[in-house]
């Protein structure tokens, strides 16, 4: 499988000069190749190469294989859109490949306008170091510097397994398992309440500072959600694991969801998707099948019976049964269900096909 490392390489002064010099110049040499690209409407990779290789080389101080970088960033640049002409920011991403770029130890040798630069690095998962295979960006945000590396993992063999664990989604628990293991929203709410009261202060202030510290809280709860789905999603996976199970999870995809007004606001600012994704993928690393159901009526029906009712709840957390009476936590009688459709429609789903593509395109699916 292959996913994105997230790696923090730790430059001195004089490095992180280099560093930022070389950005610059291949970010210059991408606006000069989108000029030539845009005024002879060359846009595939073996035409803009030969319009462009030798003008570019001469002009600017880049190795060979930079060039390379720079003409094929131009070209994925206008395989998006080719009726605008593309502009490069200053300090705009630029992408490395083996021959300007690799690692020993935890230490980076990074190609510069200055020659090789050996930069330390730290990583939140060394593990994954030995499976780094393919390109890497260069990013500079917030004064610091990172190295975004594809790495290709091995994929134990998904097991072939009778018995699912059924996840449901809320909003009072985030995810709740048909094994009764639970994970509480109260504290995520309570960091949204917290910064969306500060953000709203901070806006009406609308002073110098006040802008200052938002720029310094942006990102900061996109953060916290996607650490909080990392957490959630180890933890069921690593239940599975243990129970020998798989996962059932909901498909939600083209899925309305209907909340409450006063919930809205709660059930919009969560990233289900993201949480279903990280859990479909750790799975996969872990040899774990995943099963995604129709999510439609699956807090309706009763676990026990069967039975379908509109309304069929004594309060937000209790379901019960209108048609035998029983009794039972409202999100453990969704999953138990969705567990229950996994084992069913097992023959036929499809094992964890969902957009993992997606996870490798942005920061938010880095490790």
């Amino acid at each position: 499988m292959k996913l994105t490392l997230q790696i923090k390489l730790l430059p001195d002064d004089k490095q992180s000069n280099s560093l930022l010099q070389t950005i610059k110049e291949c970010n210059r040499a991408c606006n000069e190749i989108s000029e030539i690209a845009w005024s002879k409407q060359a846009f595939n990779q073996y035409k803009l190469h030969r319009l462009a290789y030798h003008s570019i080389k001469k002009s600017f101080k880049l190795s060979a294989q930079t060039v390379v970088r720079c003409i094929s960033k131009v070209v994925d640049a206008y395989k998006k859109d080719k009726k605008i002409k593309r502009q490069f920011r200053p300090l705009g991403a630029i992408t490395y490949d083996t021959r300007i770029l690799s690692y020993k130890g935890m230490t980076a040798s990074v190609w510069s306008v200055d020659g090789r630069l050996k930069i330390p690095f730290i990583c939140h998962n060394p593990k994954y170091l030995p499976y780094i295979k393919g390109e890497a960006d260069l990013v500079y945000k917030k004064g610091k510097f990172y190295l975004f590396q594809t790495v290709e993992i091995p994929e134990e063999d998904i097991k072939d397994v009778e018995e699912f664990i059924g996840v449901d989604f809320g909003i009072v628990n985030l995810a709740t398992t048909s094994n009764g293991d639970n994970f509480s929203g109260k504290q995520v709410d309570n960091v949204r309440k917290r910064m969306t009261k500060l953000k709203k202060a901070l806006q009406k202030c609308g002073s110098k500072s006040a802008k200052r510290h938002l720029k310094k809280l942006s990102g900061k709860e996109r953060r916290f959600k996607k650490n909080t789905n990392h957490t959630i999603s180890k933890q069921i996976v690593q239940i599975a694991k243990d129970t020998n199970k798989g996962i059932a999870l909901e498909n939600l995809k083209g899925f309305k969801v209907s909340v409450r007004k006063e919930q809205r606001k709660q059930f919009g600012k969560w990233a289900f998707d993201e949480l279903g994704n990280f859990i479909a993928y750790k799975a996969r690393l872990n040899g774990i099948s995943v099963i995604f159901v129709n999510p439609r009526n699956t807090s309706r029906t009763c676990s026990k019976c069967g039975y379908i009712s509109k309304s069929n709840r004594k309060s937000q957390s209790v379901f019960v049964c209108q048609h035998c009476g029983f009794s039972i936590n409202a999100d453990i009688n969704g999953a138990i269900n969705i567990a229950s459709r996994a084992s069913v429609n097992k023959p036929i789903a499809a094992h964890i096909s969902i957009a993992i593509s997606s996870l490798l395109g942005t920061a938010s699916s880095r490790l």
